[in-house]
């Protein structure tokens, strides 16, 4: 992997003419490449981030200015700010993805965030066990509440847009196997082999109640079964009650036996 070199060379053209437009800009401190290129991980399947800089005192009149100055850039067919102001998403008329982010004074360095982010929780974990911890709480909860009313109700297409939230979990339990740190862009070097393996093997998640059913209790298994030994190395109490409880109203409320993995 690398920087702007192992990328598109279409991209090459677009950031020499980001730096000929904005250098001459009176307005702007620097241009340089960001994320994956600037910090040397791309390949040859990343786009080009540019990080600007901006004179504090023209920061805001940069921002308000992005249509002229990104028009003499390059020609797009997409340019939104749907996330913030200073994030600009492009999609240049050659089918190039340029994203540019535009700071104040300096940019700044890129850290990680710390910790253990799980699923779609709103806060991150310091340590791996306290996301395993949550991990299987949270897919316990799901099991015994939201999991049954959206199958009752027949919610199918709705039940889809929790499937990322569950992998999160399950992907959480593997970390806590392997001891590796959350990845970044690219994963398939952090989870081993078996581990993608057992993900490719899950039942399809398609908006049917028979279907949601075998891969909701699919993901579930894997994750109770492989999290239940890492609770001791970990030195966390397994939730035995809230497991049983979940297994009753699994067998309640859809008729399921789960007595031989939930316990």
């Amino acid at each position: 992997m690398g920087g702007i070199d192992v990328i598109d060379p279409r991209y090459t053209a677009v950031f020499a003419r980001a730096q000929q437009v904005l250098g001459d800009d009176h307005r702007v401190r620097s241009v340089g490449p960001g994320g994956s290129v600037g910090a040397g991980t791309a390949d040859r399947w990343s786009d080009l981030d540019l990080a600007i800089a901006t004179e504090p005192e023209h920061h805001q009149d940069f921002i308000a200015d992005w249509p002229n100055w990104l028009r003499r850039i390059t020609p797009t067919v997409f340019a939104r700010t749907p996330i913030a102001p200073f994030i600009i998403n492009t999609v240049t008329d050659q089918g190039l993805t340029l994203d540019v982010v535009v700071h104040s004074g300096e940019v700044p360095i890129y850290r990680p965030p710390a910790g253990y982010a799980v699923g779609f929780a709103s806060s991150r974990y310091e340590t791996v066990a306290a996301a395993l911890e949550y991990a299987v709480a949270e897919q316990l909860r799901g099991l015994a509440g939201p999991f049954i009313s959206l199958i009752q109700r027949e919610e199918h297409l709705r039940h889809l847009t929790g499937v990322p939230h569950v992998i999160g979990l399950l992907t959480t339990v593997f970390l806590a196997e392997t001891g590796e740190q959350q990845p970044g862009k690219t994963w398939n070097s952090t989870y081993t082999e078996e581990q993608r393996q057992l993900v490719a093997a899950l039942p399809a998640a398609r908006a049917t109640r028979e279907d949601m059913i075998a891969f909701g209790l699919a993901v579930a298994r894997l994750i109770v079964e492989r999290a239940r030994p890492l609770f001791a190395d970990h030195d966390l109490e397994w939730p035995a009650d809230l497991a049983q409880v979940t297994a009753g109203r699994l067998r309640d409320q859809l008729g399921l036996d789960t007595t031989d993995w939930l316990r």
